[in-house]
């Protein structure tokens, strides 16, 4: 994993990539020599549903819990198709 750790003497910042068992052996400043603080960042999320086009539904997919909305105000099951639920 990446992470930001800053100097709070001289306000220098350093990306490191290290191991998550190692990100609270936080680095010496390269400009001062001070122990740098690790700072609390947000995180990058990647969705892993990417919106399709369903023929069969004749909608747009945003997501997992829209397809089951959709197939639901259709009256259709994914085993058994229309009429089975």
């Amino acid at each position: 994993m990446i992470y930001l750790y800053a100097c709070e003497r001289c306000g220098a910042r350093k990306e490191e990539f290290r191991k998550v068992i190692e990100r609270n052996n936080c680095p010496n400043c390269d400009q001062c020599g001070t122990v740098m603080q690790k700072q609390i960042t947000a995180c990058g999320v990647q969705p892993d549903f990417q919106p399709y086009y369903d023929d069969n539904l004749q909608s747009v997919v945003k997501s997992r819990r829209h397809r089951q909305t959709v197939m639901r105000e259709q009256g259709v099951s994914e085993k058994f198709g229309k009429g089975w639920i």
